[in-house]
């Protein structure tokens, strides 16, 4: 069967490979000039000519997503909330915590099997808690987790201040922390490479500097695709099945079909300060689960940086305090994590919107047309789920049931 992929991102790449696996004819359209383009850092900015983003998804979306305002008003501190108490039976947390264990087990796979690089490792995650109640449920409900498939290994306040000896200023405020090897965030560069050249030997092709303008339907199904090319010419290409992984430009083409996609748009702050005694920077990618926080030293040319990151829900971040008050407040919440390690006079500050599912999920499985299929997640790191979402979706366009009990998407 000739299957068609909209989208070169991870989830797209890892789809086609497990597709041609599965014996299928597989042709790979992106906007890019090489396929995995963001994942090996050569992805450029969007032309001005066809090509559909989160930016331009956002109009679209606001009149809708206000009509759920009723029913998705948690905050990303609820969610934290959950991350860290006990789960509840099913729950979205579950549903990721299984994908992502299945996505590790797949990669090593690729990895005995086919050769295929895992990319070069960070020094893993660590979540430090602040707060002693929220880490005695953590560790109440190890066990579920690591049930689940959750490598995340809980650490006493000595273990996290030997990993990272930059914990040593707040040990009497820190109460425990974990710590995954397996860091979802690592550079897939690598990874992608390799994967891109298997497909490519395998026999994929890869339509790159096509900007995908319409899906077409026609008698309950997708007749073709309209495409524009490099030069804004217009391409036909047809296919027995088609697979969209375009990430947040999913949503429009899915909704001009019918298909209904719904989102929340969530803001994201970014701090950067220089470091000013590289000795006691955190070697460690840092997630502060009281203060909502996630800290990377960054090697720049010009010096080490800390790079601070928090996202809130636009709604709830418009509604409650400004800017420049989230800011300092993160700053602040720096500083006292990491005492005497970055200049905050020299911070600079930027946001950054992002569309992602309501649920925090992937959106994987079939729609009401029986030849289109989804695996897209709009605004979410991609890296942790990539393999498991490819070879779970090849399996279901393939008419093969999942090996992972997840929440698909039906019709």
């Amino acid at each position: 069967m000739r299957v068609v992929v909209l989208g070169a991102g991870l989830l797209g790449v890892t789809s086609a490979y497990y597709l041609q696996q599965l014996g299928h004819e597989v042709i790979v359209v992106d906007r890019h000039a090489t396929p995995a383009a963001k994942a090996r850092g050569m992805a450029i900015a969007s032309a001005s000519t066809g090509a559909v983003g989160p930016a331009s998804a956002a109009p679209r979306r606001t009149k809708k997503l206000a009509n759920f305002c009723g029913s998705i008003r948690r905050s990303i501190s609820r969610l934290v909330d959950r991350a860290v108490g006990t789960p509840p039976k099913r729950g979205p947390l579950d549903h990721l915590v299984r994908l992502a264990a299945y996505s590790r087990k797949s990669a090593r796979a690729l990895r005995d099997e086919a050769g295929v690089a895992q990319g070069a490792r960070t020094a893993g995650l660590m979540n430090l808690f602040t707060d002693a109640e929220a880490f005695r449920v953590r560790m109440a409900a190890a066990p579920y987790w690591s049930g689940l498939g959750c490598e995340e290994r809980l650490l006493s306040v000595d273990e996290a201040i030997s990993l990272e000896p930059a914990l040593k200023a707040i040990r009497s405020k820190l109460v425990g922390a974990t710590y995954s090897q397996e860091d979802p965030a690592r550079d897939p560069a690598q990874f992608a490479a390799s994967l891109v050249f298997l497909c490519r030997a395998a026999g994929v092709r890869f339509m790159t500097r096509h900007t995908v303008v319409s899906l077409k339907e026609r008698d309950g199904r997708i007749d073709h695709v309209e495409l524009l090319d490099g030069g804004g010419r217009p391409v036909s290409l047809r296919g027995q099945a088609y697979v969209l992984a375009l990430g947040a430009s999913s949503v429009p083409h899915a909704e001009d079909l019918g298909i209904d996609m719904p989102l929340r748009f969530v803001r994201e702050y970014i701090v950067t300060m220089p470091i000013v005694d590289a000795s006691l920077a955190p070697r460690i990618p840092l997630r502060d689960r009281q203060g909502k926080l996630r800290i990377t030293r960054v090697d720049t040319p010009a010096g080490g940086q800390l790079k601070i990151q928090a996202v809130v829900r636009a709604g709830l971040d418009e509604e409650s305090e400004p800017a420049s008050d989230r800011f300092q407040a993160i700053v602040r919440r720096t500083a006292m994590l990491l005492p005497g390690v970055a200049d905050a006079t020299q911070a600079s500050f930027e946001t950054a919107m992002h569309a992602v599912s309501t649920n925090r999920l992937p959106m994987i499985g079939k729609t009401r047309l029986p030849n289109l299929f989804l695996n897209t997640a709009p605004g979410t790191r991609t890296w942790v789920h990539a393999c498991g979402a490819g070879k779970s979706i090849a399996r279901i366009v393939s008419g093969l049931r999942p090996e992972l009990d997840f929440a698909f998407r039906r019709p």
